[in-house]
């Protein structure tokens, strides 16, 4: 049955359910997340950057030197393995010697090249927590790499001079060899020899050109064009990425407990859950908007006008159920306001009504009756049960308390209970019983017992898992069960004082003879 509450979400959105009734864990979470975010961005060292920008000279013996057939991509090919050069540990050794205490892997780690596209430029860059530390090494590897490219320069060169001393030797002895020949032999001997004396004396001028190249070479393997720049903070990022990794973690977190906390404490939230769980729903107290608590409006109205709806529809729904049960979800104690307010609806519609009410009532409690009454009449088979019957303020309403005997809750059954209470129903009376937690075992014997289980489910408090217990006791053979809803800010409980204490000295007082009055 359709009731006027708010619809839940549904089975396809249980992480949004669980957000929006845990949203505090939610957000502690991630209030959590964040600061643990901003602590680690602020313990985490920051990182100063320096900048110089190298101009590689194509120098004698250099592998990239520009010829007839050199292309582009030959040299930036080359410019790549200089900067493997300038990153090897060779030059980076030199800075670390400089520049105690720092080690060569230190080094290596803070230091990075970039080759600018189509340039003969290597731009070298150092990090550390200090910018000016950062600064000077930058300016120290520079100046390094720079020496150690003229010096291999000067190497290659000194050994390409040696090759071409070695070859002009090796030239001049074939030369010489060559011209003595020539004056020896026959005529075609003569003739090759001057012949080859020619042409040695070709590649011996060859050579020496050569040599005075090599030796007068003196071009520049490159320099810096800019110098190491100011250190400047790096990694700006990265502290926003651990904010924003915190607040993700803590949201994260936070939903997973809400989703545990739905799981294990997950409480019904409105009239269509109780639906969805199995349990048809007759009535349901409407939720009390925020205007109404701040009107500081009365529940009375919208509770009254529920327990009308309820007893219309108990009577739309089976108009033969004569004894109804109130038991609450779960294991809890009975639902003494609901009942009292159910049994009053009946008697002001005009029905004889018997509210059997739980044990340990007293007369403060508004409904107080004497200690004997219903458990006495289950030991005790000679006791009638209409006779124990107490009057109120309300003509067709009559109060049966449960009693003390101990006894009773060993001869409690559904059977023998309804055999107890048979009395009152064949006079006429509609039985309203006070039943603890239906999960309970007495309350399991007395819905047992009735025509109808009325079961309270109270939003906010009634926990998901009882109500899906409820449905348990659903069956072709077992008691009608539907639920009554109401929501915990909205009080149910009785509208008039009907005590018996209240109640006036009348000649038809029911105490006299409750089987012999008649509706109104």
């Amino acid at each position: 049955m359709q009731s006027d509450t708010t619809p839940a979400p549904t089975a396809a959105r249980p992480l949004l359910g669980a957000v929006r009734h845990h949203v505090l864990v939610v957000v502690l979470c991630l209030i959590g997340g964040l600061l643990i975010g901003w602590l680690a961005a602020a313990a985490r060292p920051a990182t100063y950057e320096s900048t110089a920008h190298v101009l590689v000279n194509p120098t004698v013996g250099n592998p990239f030197a520009p010829t007839p057939v050199s292309v582009r991509q030959d040299e930036l090919t080359s410019l790549e393995t200089e900067a493997q050069v300038a990153r090897s540990a060779e030059v980076l050794g030199e800075v670390a010697a400089e520049n105690p205490p720092l080690t060569l892997r230190q080094l290596q780690n803070g230091a990075s090249i970039t080759v600018p596209a189509n340039t003969q430029i290597l731009q070298l860059s150092y990090a550390a927590a200090d910018p000016d530390v950062a600064q000077q090494i930058t300016d120290a590897w520079s100046a390094a790499y720079l020496s150690n490219r003229d010096r291999r320069a000067v190497e290659v060169n000194a050994e390409r001079i040696t090759r071409v001393e070695s070859q002009t030797q090796t030239v001049v002895d074939d030369l010489r060899a060559a011209t003595t020949g020539s004056q020896r032999g026959t005529a075609e001997e003569r003739a090759f020899q001057l012949e080859l004396a020619g042409a040695l004396r070709n590649e011996l001028v060859s050579l020496r050109a050569q040599r005075s190249y090599l030796e007068n070479s003196d071009a520049p393997a490159g320099s810096v064009i800019s110098s190491a720049s100011t250190a400047t903070e790096t990694d700006t990022l990265t502290p926003l990425l651990m904010l924003a990794g915190g607040a993700l973690g803590g949201l994260l977190l936070g939903c997973l407990i809400a989703i545990a906390l739905e799981r294990l404490t997950g409480v019904v939230r409105s009239a269509p859950e109780v639906e969805a769980a199995g349990l048809p729903v007759l009535a349901a107290v409407p939720a009390r908007g925020l205007a109404a608590t701040l009107r500081r409006t009365p529940s009375s109205t919208a509770v009254e006008a529920t327990i009308r709806r309820l007893r219309t529809r108990i009577l739309d729904r089976d108009r033969t159920a004569k004894i109804i049960a109130v038991a609450p979800a779960g294991s809890r104690g009975p639902e003494t306001g609901v009942s009292e307010a159910v049994a009053e609806s009946f008697a002001k519609a005009g029905h004889r009504v018997v509210l059997v009410r739980a044990g340990g009532a007293t007369a403060t409690d508004g409904l107080g009756v004497e200690e004997r009454g219903l458990a006495e009449a289950l030991v005790h088979d000679r006791l009638r049960v209409l006779e124990m019957l107490q009057p109120s303020v309300e003509p067709l309403l009559c109060l049966l308390p449960w009693g003390s005997n101990p006894q009773s809750s060993e001869l409690l059954d559904a059977g023998r209970l309804r055999t107890v209470l048979k009395p009152l129903v064949d006079a006429g009376h509609l039985v309203v019983l006070q039943s603890p937690g239906i999960d309970t075992a007495e309350g399991e014997a007395v819905v047992g017992a009735a025509d109808l289980g009325l079961v309270v489910v109270t939003t906010g408090r009634t926990r998901a898992r009882d109500v899906t217990q409820a449905t348990t006791h659903i069956g072709p053979n077992a008691t009608a069960l539907a639920a009554l809803v109401i929501d915990r800010r909205n009080s149910v409980g009785r509208t008039r004082q009907v005590t018996a204490a209240d109640a006036p000295d009348r000649e038809d007082s029911v105490a006299h003879d409750p089987a012999t009055r008649s509706p109104r």
